[in-house]
């Protein structure tokens, strides 16, 4: 079955290593076919940013997205400039509240996940956000483990990092734990 992702930002969130994460993640980890592409404008942080991520138990044969399975927003401008692409009940629409307060009247069911807020008070590290969503989509989808994450960290940080992005991976897998409950399932 083909999935797909969009990760969007602004430069310096960490969006291409959200969306590198899951890739190798679903690749290495879970023996999954992937694709994972990325956007952003010239600025190093601060402007546009997108990555995109197909996932397939069978050979993919167009790398791009066709119809989103999952849309995350890390920025307001993000949540905007893509919206459109958001298709009522089917796309899974997830925010960081904390940046994203506001989503449109009509969208499907949001979740909303005040990810940088946590990061910066529990982890003290804004950058953690990027982990927290990864680690509540891991949740919520079940497209890939919790420790196929936290593996593909491995070797990747240093060993602050590391243990910084582990816990952001695990307090964002237990909101997304939550917010499955409150809804009943995979959402």
């Amino acid at each position: 079955m083909r999935r797909e992702v969009r990760i969007a930002g602004f430069g310096g969130q960490g969006v291409v290593t959200l969306g590198t994460i899951l890739a190798i993640a679903a690749g290495v980890h879970e023996n999954l076919e992937v694709a994972q592409s990325q956007s952003y404008g010239p600025e190093a942080r601060g402007g546009a940013c997108r990555s995109d991520v197909v996932i397939s138990d069978e050979p993919i044969d167009y790398t791009k997205p066709l119809a989103l399975d999952v849309f995350v927003a890390l920025s307001p401008a993000a949540a905007e400039k893509y919206w459109p692409e958001v298709r009522a009940g089917k796309t899974r629409v997830m925010v960081d509240q904390t940046l994203v307060p506001k989503t449109p009247d009509h969208s499907p069911p949001v979740l909303k996940i005040e990810a940088t807020r946590i990061a910066e008070d529990e982890l003290k590290d804004r950058v953690a956000a990027n982990m927290i969503m990864l680690g509540a989509m891991a949740a919520v989808t079940g497209w890939v483990s919790l420790e196929a994450l936290q593996e593909t960290l491995s070797g990747r940080m240093s060993a602050k990092a590391l243990a910084t992005g582990r816990a952001a991976l695990r307090r964002g897998f237990e909101l997304g734990k939550a917010l499955q409950e409150q809804k009943g399932g995979q959402i």
